[in-house]
Order: structure tokens, then sequence, then C-alpha cells
């Protein structure tokens, strides 16, 4: 009667692991999902009016053309995105209008006095860009002392991806915008990049782009043409970067602070 009850003790442990096992496997593996950028409602509730003769209305910043707006026109503003206004109207719904045609100042987003300020001899705290886009930016590759913050669909462009041509004739697809990287420890910004929307053509015409004086490199390789700190910008190490090797054509400009280099 005992080996009965034993045998019967053994097969009932032996289905209760099997059973705990099969549960244990169909429980899928716990996944984090990234977390995506928040929106900030800068200027929400504004009513602005139209200031030109008239003006495009756009789906996206930079994008399609959806109709106009005619001077003395109000809007009401749902946020600001850079250079461009997120607002809404009776006529389009929600759309997208150039900033400065509704009495806000441009800003020129490729020049490096956007993001550096020449008094404190450093760039601006990220919350600044924050608010200038309405967004938090997405977090993106941690590098060990340092973060990335993205910030894209800012018009920059017609959209996040453009279509770049290459000697090969192919296409390749790259998303652009501004990267900010941001020190862990002191939560300041320590260099930028801005991809250009299309690739600029010599360094005299970046340059321009980026209202810098014309100045030769202080020296070259075949990714990069870097001007030392205080040649164009006091306080900054100035980076065009190529699109590929050896090319006269640009993809990205970078301003770094000199402590931040290694170039």
């Amino acid at each position: 009667m005992m080996k009965i009850k034993f045998f019967v003790l053994l097969f009932f442990s032996i289905y209760l692991i099997s059973c705990v096992s099969q549960s244990l496997q169909t429980v899928p593996p716990e996944t984090k999902v990234p977390e995506e950028e928040k929106l900030i409602d800068t200027d929400a509730g504004k009513i602005l009016t139209v200031e030109v003769a008239k003006e495009n209305v756009r789906d996206i910043p930079n994008g399609k053309v959806l109709g106009k707006l005619f001077k003395g026109e109000k809007i009401r503003v749902v946020r600001r995105v850079g250079n461009w206004i997120q607002f809404t109207h009776e006529d389009f719904g929600t759309a997208y209008i150039w900033a400065p045609s509704v009495g806000y100042t441009y800003q020129n987003l490729y020049s490096p006095y956007f993001y550096f300020d020449t008094t404190t001899g450093e760039f601006r705290d990220i919350e600044y860009f924050q608010n200038f886009f309405s967004k938090t930016g997405q977090r993106r590759q941690d590098m060990g002392n340092s973060y990335e913050v993205f910030f894209k669909d800012i018009g920059l462009g017609s959209h996040e991806s453009t279509i770049l041509d290459v000697v090969t004739e192919t296409e390749q697809v790259v998303e652009h915008g501004i990267t900010l990287f941001i020190n862990k420890k002191t939560g300041k910004i320590e260099k930028v990049r801005v991809d250009y929307f299309k690739p600029v053509k010599g360094y005299e015409t970046a340059l321009k782009k980026s209202e810098l004086p014309i100045l030769a490199p202080s020296r070259s390789d075949s990714g990069h043409l870097i001007w030392k700190e205080g040649v164009l910008v006091k306080g900054l190490i100035i980076d065009l970067e190529r699109k590929e090797w050896d090319s006269d054509w640009f993809s990205s400009i970078w301003y770094i602070l000199p402590q931040n280099s290694s170039k």
C-alpha cells in the first residue's frame, strides 16, 4: 500500500512540474517599448494674424501646400515647431504655416549661434530647444558619458527622410534632423550635429548657409573638414562631414566644444 501511495505521489509531482514548466514556456518574455518623444504645447491657444500679403498653408513643416491664407486672417496656435506654427483654422483643420509670416522671428537652424551662447561659452540648455520645437526629442544612443537627443520633423525638410543621390546612382535613405549630445553627469550639451535636408556642394556654400566667414579649413581628411577652435567661432570647433568618402558634398555640420573633441 505504501508503494502505491509513493508512486501516486511521484506521478502527481511529475505532472505538476510538467504543468508549471509548460506555463512558464507560454509566458512571453517582458519587452521594453522605447519611449516616444513627448509633445510640448509651446504658445498653444494664441490667436495670431497673418502679416504678409499671402502665405502657403502646409500639411507638415515644409510639406505639401494645402492652400493659402491672406493678410489679416487669424489662426489659433496648436504649438510652435521651430520656424513653423501648427494651427487650427475653419478651412484647413489642423495645418502648418511659416512662423515669420505670423509675427515670429526667423531662426537659422544651421547657424552655430542658434545653439551656442557666446557670452557663457556654452551651448544653450536642452529645455530651450525642447520649447522651440515643442517636443522632448528622441533619446537615442548612450555612449558612456553621454547620450543623444534627436529632433526630427522640424522643417529642415518635407519629411523625416530624404533621398540622397550617390556616385553609384543608387538611392540612399537618410534620416535627418538635429542631434544634441548630452553629458550624463552635467546634463549640458557638449556638441551638436545638424543634418542638411539636401547635401551641400562645396565648403564655401556650407559656411554661407551657416552665416560663417569663408575661410579654408585648418585640416581635412577623407571624411571631414575641420576648423580649429576660434578660426570661425570663438569657443567652437567646426566640422563639416562629407556625404561620402573624399566627396565635395557635405551631409552634416558639427559644432563642438574644444574639451569634447577627438578631432
